[in-house]
């Protein structure tokens, strides 16, 4: 049978009881009974060739939509999903499993497999319709852990475990991403829980600390400051990267702790510096949400005795769809004692010219993807246009990213103020980079 027949005969089925393919509860039983129920019933209706797949949903960031609607109207975008989204994908039968994850069952034809991969992303693309909820235009987007059956009569359980671990693999890689199990997932998931066991003592042990890339004058190649970036000296494994231990410490609640530990030994390490560089250090859309970290990041600035003009805060255009009134009262209270506002990777992301002007950024740093794009003429128009709004709003643009004496002479010529990438330094501990600086490139 072709899977569109396929898909035909699961529609047919389902036209037969056309409320069973979104299961809102059946009285008695807990979620997990719930779904053992439904695949079995789907098995009993499969032919001998046929296979399930098991899609795991979870709606990225979902409490962003609680607290700028409301648990109420969360609650009914969580409706308008299950019913509305997700409830006219027939091919499939739907279960709410809990809060926002959702479990979609799909009966395939053995040999089109992919075909569960190209449901997961029409799911997506279903669901990231625009919700319209009073005065909000919500859009989410979804996060998929995907299993296909590989043997006869595995249990809810087992596929919802393999799910569930692939789903993490999802979530990892950002959001907004099908993750398809495979067995070696669970190592990496072995490998996650044991740099999670290492992650808290090695705060305590000083292990996490800033490595620092400097900023150059592009008109004159002399440095200007440095980026602090945090680095993770495992005692076993070597220096770790801040993309695989970052999520690992928001996930376990210590990001805030890492935040201030952090900040605590840049403002010791630059106030040996010359006294007109600056530092920059970046913080989490969450983190610059947060009022209380705002109060404990000028805490920490005025015990250290470093000048707030010193100081440059990078947030990243996402934190402006996060909660933009408290993004600007959190801005507001930064530049109100000196300190400067940088946003980070712009070109990217979600910034508007009205959100921008709002905000009363000081400075603009051009995401490095831009910077790649130099070998095109699309990518060298783009970058001219970031360079000149940044004039017209007499804020300083940075260009990130760059790597060849081409592209730092290409944005020398737009009169870029800033310049910052491998070409002039990568990140290093604080010694290696205060002498590194008097090897910059001219």
């Amino acid at each position: 049978m072709s899977i569109s027949g396929f898909i035909k005969s699961a529609l047919e089925r389902v036209s037969r009881n056309p409320a069973s393919h979104v299961l809102d509860g059946l009285s008695g039983l807990s979620p997990r009974q719930r779904l053992q129920r439904a695949i079995d019933d789907i098995r009993g209706t499969m032919c001998p060739t046929a296979r399930l797949a098991l899609l795991l949903i979870d709606l990225d960031r979902f409490k962003l939509v609680n607290d700028l609607c409301g648990p109420a109207k969360g609650d009914a975008v969580l409706s308008i999903v299950a019913h509305d989204r997700l409830g006219r994908m027939h091919a499939a039968r739907t279960l709410h499993l809990a809060a926002d994850e959702f479990v979609c069952l799909l009966p395939f034809a053995e040999q089109d497999e992919d075909v569960a991969v190209g449901f997961a992303q029409q799911v997506q693309q279903v669901i990231g319709e625009p919700i319209h909820m009073g005065q909000h235009v919500i859009h989410l987007t979804t996060s998929i852990g995907l299993v296909t059956e590989d043997g006869p009569g595995r249990s809810a359980d087992d596929l919802l475990h393999a799910a569930s671990v692939a789903l993490s693999h999802a979530r990892q890689a950002g959001g907004d991403t099908v993750g398809r199990f495979s067995p070696d997932m669970f190592i990496d998931l072995g490998n996650r829980a044991e740099l999670e066991n290492d992650l808290r003592s090695s705060m305590m042990r000083g292990e996490i600390l800033p490595y620092y890339q400097p900023i150059v004058r592009l008109d004159s190649g002399q440095p200007k400051g440095f980026e602090a970036l945090v680095r993770w000296h495992h005692p076993r494994q070597g220096l770790i990267g801040p993309d695989r231990f970052l999520p690992i410490a928001d996930d376990m609640g210590l990001d805030r702790d890492m935040l201030f530990m952090l900040l605590r030994q840049v403002c010791r390490d630059a106030r040996n510096w010359p006294p007109h560089f600056t530092v920059s250090i970046n913080i989490s859309p969450s983190q610059l949400c947060d009022p209380d970290n705002a109060v404990m990041l000028l805490q920490i600035l005025f015990a250290s005795g470093l000048a707030p003009g010193r100081l440059i805060v990078e947030i990243t255009e996402s934190a402006l769809i996060h909660n933009l009134a408290s993004a600007q009262e959190t801005i507001r209270s930064l530049r109100n004692t000196g300190i400067r506002v940088a946003l980070d990777d712009f070109g990217t992301g979600y910034a508007s010219l009205s959100r921008l002007c709002n905000l009363e950024i000081d400075h603009l740093k051009i995401d490095r993807t831009l910077i790649q794009s130099l070998n095109r003429e699309a990518g060298r128009k783009l970058v001219k246009a970031v360079v000149d709004l940044g004039r017209s709003l007499s804020m300083p643009v940075t260009a990130e990213g760059i790597e060849t004496p081409e592209q730092a002479q290409f944005l020398r010529d737009l009169d870029c103020t800033f310049g910052q990438g491998y070409y002039f330094g990568r990140p290093a501990p604080v010694t290696v980079a205060k002498a590194s600086l008097l090897d910059l490139p001219a």
